[in-house]
C-alpha cells in the first residue's frame, strides 16, 4: 500500500446540509482533500457520486459537481465559510498528523478510525454527523491501470501514438505521485521517470522486455513492477493540454505515451535535483572560471597526471634572464652603429 483514499458522505440533523469529498494521502507528509457542502433544499439540482465508484472515476465526478455547483450563488457563499472552516480545522490539528493517523487507519482497514477522523474535522461545522465512507488502499500501479480506464483522447492525440516512427513501440504510462511528483514542465530530457508498458502493441516487445525485466511481469505478459526509464522527447501538442513523450526502456527500446501536463510522474527527486545541477554548471559554469583558468588548470593537470615538475620561478632564474636580455640589446645596438643605421 502507498496511498489511502477515502470517499465520504455526510449528513447531519443540525444543519440543512450534505457534505461530499476524499482524501487522499501517502503514509509520510500533508493529505490532499476536496470537500462540498450542498444546501439538501439544491439536491436536485446536481448528481452527487456515487462513493462505490474507484477512487480516479470519483475524484473527476466530484471536480465535475464542484465547478457545476459554485455557479449558484448560494453554494458558492456557503462553501467560501465551510471551505475556510475545514481548512483552518486541518491546520489546528496538524495536516501531517491527520494524514498519519488516516493512513493507519485505512492500512488497518479500521472503519471507525477513519469515520471518528472526519467526524472529528466536521463535528464544529455540522455538529454530530452520519458519516458513510469508502476507504481504497492503492499502489502506485493502481493509480497507473485507473488512469488507462478513465482515458479519452482525441482523434488529434491519438495520431501522435500511430505515428510512423513509433508506430510498433509499446505505449507507457508514467507512475503518478499526485502529492510529490514531477510534471513534464518541471522535467528534462534524459531524466529518469518510473512507466508501466499499458500496451506492449508489438508480441516481441513483451518478449523483449520479459527479458530485460523478468521480475516485472507475470506469467501473461502483464507489466506489474515500474519501469526505470529515461526521457528521451517531449512534445507539447497543439491546442491541447497533452504531451507526447518517448521514454528509453532499454537496449534500444522506446515508449511511446500521452500524458496530461498536469500529471505529476514518480520520480526520484534527489537523482533528478542533482541532474540539473550538473547539467547547469556544465552549461553555465561560475563567473571566475574564465578560459584562461580552464586552460593554466587543465596543464597543471596534466603535468600532475604525468608526474611532470612544477614551474617554479627563482632569483637566480631571474638574473639570468635580465642578462640576457641587456646583451641582446646592447649586441642589437652594436651591430645597428657597425651597419651605419645609428
Amino acid at each position: 500500500m502507498d496511498f489511502y483514499a477515502v470517499k465520504f458522505f455526510a449528513t447531519s440533523s443540525l444543519t440543512a446540509e450534505v457534505i461530499v469529498g476524499y482524501m487522499f494521502g501517502k503514509q509520510k507528509g500533508a493529505p490532499e482533500y476536496k470537500m462540498l457542502s450542498i444546501p439538501k433544499s439544491k439536491l436536485p439540482k446536481f448528481e452527487i457520486p456515487d462513493i462505490n465508484l474507484s477512487y480516479i472515476e470519483y475524484k473527476s465526478k466530484i471536480e465535475e459537481l464542484y465547478y457545476n455547483a459554485i455557479k449558484d450563488s448560494t453554494v458558492l457563499d456557503l462553501n467560501k465559510q465551510f471551505l475556510a472552516f475545514v481548512q483552518s480545522t486541518i491546520k489546528k490539528y496538524g495536516p501531517e498528523i491527520i494524514n498519519a493517523k488516516m493512513f493507519l487507519g485505512v492500512r488497518d482497514s479500521d472503519i471507525i478510525i477513519v469515520k471518528a477522523i472526519l467526524s472529528e474535522i466536521l463535528e464544529e461545522w455540522e455538529g454530530e454527523v452520519n458519516i458513510k465512507v469508502v476507504a481504497e488502499k492503492l499502489t502506485y500501479q493502481d493509480l497507473v491501470w485507473l488512469m488507462t480506464q478513465n482515458r479519452s483522447f482525441t482523434d488529434k492525440e491519438k495520431s501522435y501514438l500511430n505515428r510512423i516512427d513509433v508506430q510498433n513501440s509499446p505505449e507507457v504510462l508514467p507512475l503518478s505521485d499526485p502529492l510529490t511528483g514531477l510534471t513534464i514542465n518541471n522535467l528534462d530530457v534524459g531524466d529518469p521517470i518510473y512507466s508501466l508498458v499499458i500496451d506492449p502493441i508489438d508480441p516481441a516487445n513483451v518478449n523483449k522486455l520479459k527479458e530485460l525485466y523478468p521480475d516485472k511481469f507475470d506469467d501473461s505478459g502483464k507489466n506489474i513492477m515500474p519501469i526505470e526509464s529515461q526521457l528521451v522527447a517531449k512534445e507539447l501538442i497543439p491546442e491541447t493540454d497533452y504531451f507526447f513523450i518517448k521514454v528509453d526502456l532499454g537496449s534500444g527500446l522506446i515508449g511511446k505515451a500521452v500524458i496530461s501536463k498536469n500529471l505529476k510522474m514518480m520520480v526520484d527527486a534527489k537523482k533528478i535535483e542533482e541532474m540539473h545541477k550538473k547539467r547547469e554548471e556544465y552549461f553555465n559554469p561560475p563567473e571566475d572560471k574564465i578560459i584562461g583558468d580552464v586552460i593554466k588548470d587543465s596543464i597543471a593537470g596534466l603535468k600532475k597526471e604525468a608526474n611532470l615538475p612544477e614551474n617554479k620561478v627563482r632569483t637566480s632564474d631571474i638574473l639570468i634572464i635580465l642578462g640576457l636580455s641587456l646583451g641582446l640589446i646592447v649586441g642589437a645596438l652594436l651591430l645597428g652603429i657597425w651597419m651605419g643605421v645609428f
